[in-house]
């Protein structure tokens, strides 16, 4: 039972960092671009002085898959703040069903326990 919801979570974790990936200024593609305002903004992105990161740094798939990891176990933004009420949403769905699946895994280890 415990590694179906650590697998469960892991999954979730996982299709939140392809839905940020795929959020975040329209895509990839639209986002090499720079046409679109970014949905998340990552400090890399800010000004926060020179030589701290190369110029025209973009995130990739490993910075999502951070933000989704952080939003799962944290319930909050931790690194990337979002920008757009989309992010928002996508962010607080995840983090809603992140605490769903830990408490559903502790209450059916009371139960277990229980006996």
């Amino acid at each position: 039972m415990l590694l179906t919801g650590c697998a469960l979570w892991a999954v979730n974790v996982a299709m939140f960092a392809l839905a940020y990936w795929e959020l975040d200024s329209g895509g990839p593609e639209t986002r090499q671009s720079g046409d679109r305002l970014p949905d998340l903004v990552f400090p890399q992105q800010q000004n926060n002085g020179p030589g701290l990161v190369p110029d025209g740094w973009q995130p990739r798939f490993l910075d999502y898959l951070y933000v989704s990891l952080t939003a799962a176990t944290a319930f909050s933004p931790t690194d990337a703040m979002p920008y757009t009420r989309r992010a928002k949403l996508v962010m607080g769905v995840e983090s809603t069903m992140s605490f769903a699946i830990f408490a559903l895994l502790v209450a059916r280890a009371v139960n277990v326990a229980r006996g």
